[in-house]
């Protein structure tokens, strides 16, 4: 790892854990620029960046900023892929529903950062910096078996957050065929989960198997175990999630009981959105229990199979 990269991951490290107070990483003569959003912001010194910050945490509770994705494009630049999280102190709202993400673009010398840009808007900072989405993100969107480790255990402790950052707002959640109901929006699917984990002292998920059939298609094939409240039994039992992503967030996802119907409607559902059939080659797009991840690519990864995982 580079020294700019160790640089960048400690500077949010830190603000991963809430804590803006470091200052020691940025040059005297540093500049921070916020390209887009509500407050455009150009040229101000890291006094004015604390200041920024100052009035961010008035308004926002336990605000942290996670790197989701750190890249070095060149000898002094490091591209961060950043996700926003906090609960509104007035409003109540959170910023992980309201998908908080962000691209930084770093610039450092002599071990120290001079300028900070951060865009509102990923595709103008991926086209300002004249690179492509899919080739800038691609190996941070294609989630591997610890990032799905990590999303299961997500599930395990039951991070409803985490679950539901990739939802549209709009989403329709359907569990009929699992005997249960159908949801529609982000608040309604929040309530079910909410009531569904609570019957449980212990529950544990594990995918399977992953695939992606292309053109926002995808299903997960789910290990479930749980002990009811009250009970010293163990339920276990199999299903399977299928979901359709539009835009890089869900907007219908159906769960089954059976795992041979859901692999059949997730084909179909495939072919009617003109993929022409099951692809070769599938890919690890779907995941945990809400399926594909933001930003997955249709087709280009390999079926994973993971009985072994738990």
């Amino acid at each position: 790892m580079s020294a700019n990269l160790d640089l960048v991951r400690s500077i949010y490290a830190d603000w991963e854990r809430g804590d803006f107070s470091r200052a020691d990483w940025a040059h005297p003569e540093f500049e921070y620029v916020v390209v887009g959003g509500p407050e455009p912001v150009s040229g101000i010194g890291l006094a004015g960046m604390a200041e920024a910050m100052r009035g961010v945490l008035s308004v926002w509770d336990d605000h942290r900023i996670e790197a989701v994705e750190c890249r070095e494009l060149d000898n002094e630049r490091v591209l961060v892929f950043t996700r926003a999280s906090g609960r509104g102190k007035a409003s109540g709202l959170d910023l992980a529903q309201m998908r908080a993400e962000w691209i930084d673009v770093l610039r450092i010398r002599g071990g120290k950062v001079t300028r900070l840009v951060t865009y509102a808007d990923r595709d103008r900072a991926l086209a300002d910096l004249g690179l492509e989405a899919q080739a800038v993100s691609e190996e941070s969107t294609t989630p591997d078996g610890e990032e799905l480790l990590r999303r299961s255990i997500a599930v395990n402790r039951r991070d409803l957050d985490a679950m539901l950052g990739c939802l549209a707002p709009d989403v329709v959640y359907d569990t009929s065929h699992s005997g249960f109901g159908i949801y529609t929006g982000v608040p309604a699917v929040r309530g079910f989960l909410e009531d569904w984990f609570s019957s449980y002292e212990e529950f544990e998920m594990v995918a399977e198997e992953i695939v992606d059939l292309g053109n926002g298609v995808g299903y997960t094939i789910l290990r479930q175990r749980g002990r009811p409240v009250g009970s010293s039994g163990e339920i276990r039992r199999r299903s399977a999630s299928v979901g359709l992503s539009v835009n890089g967030l869900f907007v219908r996802l159906t769960t089954y009981s059976d795992i041979d119907e859901a692999r059949a409607a997730a084909e179909r559902l495939a072919q009617e959105r003109g993929v022409g059939g099951v692809a070769s080659e599938r890919g690890s797009c779907a995941e945990g229990a809400t399926g594909p991840r933001r930003g997955c690519r249709a087709g280009l990864s390999r079926r994973r199979d993971l009985g072994g995982v738990g």
